[in-house]
């Protein structure tokens, strides 16, 4: 029980007034009205039923129990400024329990992981996949990373990028069978997403290339289905056929020319990538951290 320790507040307003013997000081140094630090004042006065100043035409001065006091405030005040500095500066060892779609884990995240661990050393990072809506009652994690249509999960949310797919393939497979104009997609095996089954029905009639829905008997040569992009990325490195590749996941395979983007043919979806974390983990630090940090490796 600390019955006799009074608001913080209380204590600033009083500190920053004794010390430049001015009310008025005391408030711009605070940002605050002289209203507010004469209130917090004399709540103190008050918590402590003892004078603490005397008021006078010009101005305040300290009372002998106010010197007392203000003896103790400063130095408790500035034992804490210490200590929050250091812990600013070298922050204690946390664990950071990531919970992410395995695509952006397999393909983007582990090759970047380590610059973050040498941006942040006293984090300690846990790293698990996942799908779906995240369900932070049967999980632990500090974040969830998930593609999902908007307005499909609650919660402290923050959109990290709108879905963009890449139509891409190996440069072996299109040295064989070039692809000159849109047309020529369909000479080719379509890799399928099966968790997103309508995907290449939607490619196909954005780009005129279908009308309705496919029939049973469809020439369309679809090719092996994969339930995660990173599968259908390796599948179609291997040319195994064309993928529909989200364009940040793809983007380090084309660099190195393992894979080509033909045409610089494109889909946008209505599909988000989001950061979850529950809403009392939302202001931590270390929640902060990764946020801006994985806000800045998505822009690069």
């Amino acid at each position: 029980m600390r019955d006799f320790l009074p608001p913080m507040q209380s204590l600033r307003s009083f500190e920053a007034a004794a010390r430049l013997s001015s009310i008025s000081k005391a408030a711009a140094e605070l940002c605050v009205t002289q209203g507010a630090v004469s209130k917090q004042v004399k709540l103190l006065e008050a918590f402590l039923s003892v004078a603490l100043f005397t008021r006078g035409p010009n101005g305040v001065s300290l009372t002998a129990i106010g010197k007392k006091y203000l003896s103790s405030v400063s130095n408790a005040l500035n034992e804490l400024n210490s200590i929050g500095e250091q812990l600013q500066t070298s922050p204690i060892q946390q664990q950071l329990l990531l919970d992410v779609i395995p695509s952006m884990t397999n393909i983007w995240l582990i090759p970047r992981i380590h610059s973050f661990e040498q941006r942040f050393p006293h984090l300690k990072v846990d790293l698990i996949t996942g799908d779906g809506k995240p369900d932070f009652n049967a999980s632990q994690a500090d974040i969830s990373i998930r593609c999902l249509l908007p307005g499909t999960a609650d919660g402290h949310i923050l959109e990290l990028a709108k879905e963009k797919l890449l139509l891409v393939a190996s440069p072996e497979m299109l040295e064989r069978h070039p692809i000159h104009e849109i047309s020529d997609v369909l000479q080719h095996r379509l890799l399928k997403q099966n968790t997103r089954p309508q995907l290449w029905d939607n490619f196909l009639q954005q780009r005129k290339l279908l009308q309705g829905q496919l029939p049973a008997e469809s020439k369309i040569n679809f090719g092996i289905g994969f339930q995660h992009f990173f599968m259908s990325l390796k599948a179609a490195e291997e040319g195994l056929g064309l993928a529909l590749i989200p364009d940040f996941l793809a983007a380090t395979a084309i660099v190195e020319k393992r894979l080509v983007n033909p045409l610089n043919i494109s889909l946008n979806t209505d599909y988000r990538y989001y950061l979850f974390s529950p809403s009392y983990k939302a202001e931590l630090r270390k929640t902060l951290e990764f946020s801006q940090w994985l806000q800045r490796e998505l822009k690069d």
